[in-house]
């Protein structure tokens, strides 16, 4: 089964389970948090047991009394609760029984949204919990070879077309027929703007709208806050209360602009299908690839972590993604969809470099080998991803 595939974050996640006593899972609806949790970490972890807040008796029971359902599993090492955050009293509950034993991986929580005041959770469980946030499949995941150390083979440019349409959801990506694979993406899209969105009590939220803006995140030339309200013609605050609530969520990521750019924030979904089901284009699609599979390698496998902005030129052009590092670095990676580079088409990254002399600039494009134009590398858009260039675009060893 497609879901059952080998995870990236599953290292890390074992090694936090070491040094926790709480470790949060957190990631968008169907990215495969509970399958990760109640499925592959059974072969490690023994007697793990499992709860999900999704049961209403479950539910029921954590509301009325947190410390007794916690008290009644107590033999369990960890204890997975999927949906943490529809029971805010189990924070403290969890707080109060971590304090009483510290006991490394007592405890998996795992959320569809943010563990937020957003979310009525007031109890944060700073020090005794370590986060995790999970994405949809990398492009090694979908072909079950989840290995950065460069043992396997790096995936081709067709397995990149292939993503950039079907995308990295576990529950969608392998889905063959298009009729089945559309309903999928359809309902995944309801279930978050009809039904998840209303999880957040104290905002006024639309459903229809919630839709229509994500259809302008993956269609819009630049899908900031301000173009997305002209195009919709609704107020510019009600379309940021609907962006922060779908950010909760997971759904959208926001990206800053540089700040020797300009621009405003824009957001970006979380998937290459789902953004293909919405209508968005090659290259937008390519940019939301990019940036899942840099913030995705920066979660499973950095300790200290990136930041992340685009850049934008005062002629509006884009340097898709700059990965701001903790040691200093700064990495520009700029996406094109045509084989023949020109002199020109470099001309933004060359304006980028120059103002930011100590950054390396990467093209990616449609080739079959690297190359150099203008003292800039040019690399295949599987390099993003391939163990051929792991050390030479992210500074790790292979």
């Amino acid at each position: 089964m497609p879901h059952l595939r080998k995870r990236y974050v599953l290292k890390k996640l074992l090694k936090k389970l070491k040094f926790f006593p709480v470790v949060s899972i957190q990631g968008a609806r169907q990215t495969g948090k509970s399958v990760l949790a109640r499925d592959l970490l059974v072969s490690y972890l023994k007697p793990l047991e499992y709860l999900t807040f999704d049961d209403l008796s479950t539910r029921k029971e954590a509301e009325t009394s947190p410390r007794t359902l916690l008290t009644s599993h107590s033999q369990s090492e960890p204890l997975v609760i999927d949906e943490a955050q529809k029971v805010p009293e189990i924070f403290d509950a969890i707080k109060f029984q971590v304090d009483k034993n510290r006991i490394p991986g007592k405890y998996i929580l795992l959320g569809s949204t943010e563990f937020s005041i957003l979310s009525q959770i007031r109890e944060s469980l700073t020090g005794r919990m370590g986060k995790i946030r999970i994405y949809p499949f990398t492009l090694q995941e979908t072909l079950d070879k989840p290995n950065h150390k460069g043992t396997q083979t790096p995936p081709k440019q067709e397995d990149v077309t292939r993503y950039l349409q079907n995308g990295g959801m576990p529950g969608m990506f392998a889905v063959r027929d298009h009729e089945a694979q559309t309903s999928l993406f359809q309902d995944w899209l309801e279930l978050i703007c009809y039904r998840d969105l209303f999880q957040f009590k104290t905002l006024k939220l639309d459903g229809d709208l919630a839709f229509e803006i994500l259809r302008c995140t993956a269609t819009l030339e630049e899908p900031s806050q301000a173009a997305i309200a002209k195009k919709l013609n609704v107020d510019g605050r009600k379309i940021g209360t609907h962006l922060k609530a779908l950010c909760e969520l997971f759904v959208l990521q926001r990206l800053d602009p540089w700040l020797k750019g300009s621009g405003k924030p824009i957001f970006l979904l979380l998937d290459p299908g789902v953004a293909n089901f919405l209508g968005a284009p090659v290259v937008r699609r390519l940019h939301i690839w990019i940036m899942n599979e840099r913030l995705a390698f920066n979660a499973y496998f950095e300790t200290k972590r990136s930041r992340f902005y685009y850049y934008r030129s005062r002629a509006k052009t884009w340097v898709h993604l700059v990965e701001d590092r903790i040691d200093g670095g700064i990495q520009a990676y700029q996406c094109v969809t045509q084989e023949a580079l020109t002199k020109r088409d470099m001309e933004l990254m060359k304006s980028f470099l120059s103002k930011n002399p100590t950054a390396r600039g990467f093209m990616l494009a449609p080739i079959l080998r690297q190359t150099q134009i203008e003292s800039i590398p040019v690399l295949p858009w599987e390099s993003i991803c391939s163990p051929v260039h792991a050390p030479l675009i992210t500074g790790r060893s292979s």
